[in-house]
């Protein structure tokens, strides 16, 4: 068994795998764990019975406090993607070292499910939609701000309008500021996305399947069809592959 950990900039989410079958999931926020100090939430049999933790991280500080909530017996165990492993993917941008760990993965992930030219979306604290060619090779996306990081900084930068959850609305416009947020960021960031994915198939043509993941995806994906398959925890699936691949190497 092993575990697989991605350390994004809201959340931390844990999985644990025997080969390629998931066994268990849970998430942890980040403020929660800062605040914890030392205590994960995670049961410590998950750690002793883990060959090995496999870890991704795009969020340095958090990932220096998940180390030391495991504590010192099972630093032994842990592996970082991008470092003791290496990923199986041409990446044909300016600085490959620069891109988020976490695109990375969820390329990998998509690209081995879908077998053939992709679009991959993750709806998280940033939107980001990536694109791989047919040969599997990481040809670079767009980032743009994910639903709950509108909605904040609408409410921080400016005086009168409050921060808001973002769900789907029952009408188009709103009637008063709140509800006015909510409908122009829904629909807002489901209108680009949808003319994103457009013009990224006008542009790569061979481009044949559009794959979702994200904790927001499921708010937004019913208004755009033109995501054919959502996997709720596509960077988790990417981490294992990308251990096993390098196993078999």
């Amino acid at each position: 068994m092993i575990l697989a950990v991605d350390i994004g900039n809201t959340n931390i989410n844990i999985g644990s795998f025997v080969g390629k079958k998931p066994v268990s999931h849970f998430c942890i926020d980040n403020t929660s764990l800062i605040n914890q100090k030392v205590a994960l939430p995670c049961k410590s049999s998950l750690l002793n019975e883990s060959k090995n933790i496999v870890v991704a991280s795009v969020n340095p500080k958090i990932e220096s406090v998940f180390y030391k909530s495991i504590g010192k017996k099972h630093k032994k165990k842990i592996l970082r993607i991008g470092r003791e492993i290496k990923l199986k993917i041409p990446i044909l941008v300016e600085n490959p070292q620069a891109v988020g760990i976490d695109r990375l993965l969820n390329a990998l992930a998509a690209y081995r499910r879908a077998k053939t030219a992709t679009i991959v979306i993750d709806f998280g604290t940033a939107i980001t939609i990536d694109i791989v060619s047919k040969k599997g090779e990481f040809l670079g996306g767009l980032i743009l701000p994910g639903i709950k990081t509108s909605a904040y900084a609408l409410n921080k930068q400016t005086a009168l309008l409050p921060e808001v959850d973002i769900k789907r609305p029952k009408k188009i416009i709103g009637k008063n500021s709140k509800d006015a947020i909510i409908a122009g960021i829904y629909f807002g960031t489901v209108g680009s996305v949808i003319h994103i994915i457009n013009e990224l198939r006008k542009v790569y043509g061979e481009v044949e399947y559009t794959i979702a993941t994200g904790g927001d995806a499921k708010t937004l994906k019913k208004d755009i069809s033109e995501i054919d398959k959502f996997i709720p925890r596509l960077t988790l699936e990417g981490i294992r592959l990308a251990y096993e691949e390098n196993l078999n190497s």
